[in-house]
């Protein structure tokens, strides 16, 4: 059984794409595409959805039953769910501290214009 990494690079090259090509169609960067091809790293949920359309295999035969894999897109997934999460908390807080900032700024403006 061939690996993930083998799996990505054959497909790849049967659709005639170099890394290069692959990368701008996915607007990532080529390295992103060479360390999934040497077994570095392993693309996301997203990418590997784009790449099974791009490449016309499904992500079963991209990925193989490769355990490892699955375990580190559970992971990527769980952590971009954490990260969204973290950023909607920042999200509102800023929300919040604008809303505070604004109506200081009318308290100042409406100081300045009532007659002392």
């Amino acid at each position: 059984m061939d690996s993930v990494a083998s799996q990505l690079k054959q497909a790849r090259k049967t659709r005639n794409l170099s890394q290069n090509d692959v990368a701008t169609i996915l607007h990532i960067s080529r390295q992103s595409i060479s360390k999934w091809e040497n077994g570095r790293a392993y693309p996301d949920m997203d990418n590997l959805i784009l790449l099974s359309d791009l490449y016309q295999k499904s992500i079963d035969e991209l990925v193989q039953n490769n355990e490892e894999l699955r375990k580190q897109i559970k992971n990527n997934d769980q952590k971009i769910k954490e990260d969204r999460a973290e950023l909607g908390k920042i999200n509102t807080e800023l929300y919040q501290n604008r809303n505070e900032g604004f109506i200081l700024l009318i308290l100042v403006l409406a100081s300045a214009i009532v007659p002392r």
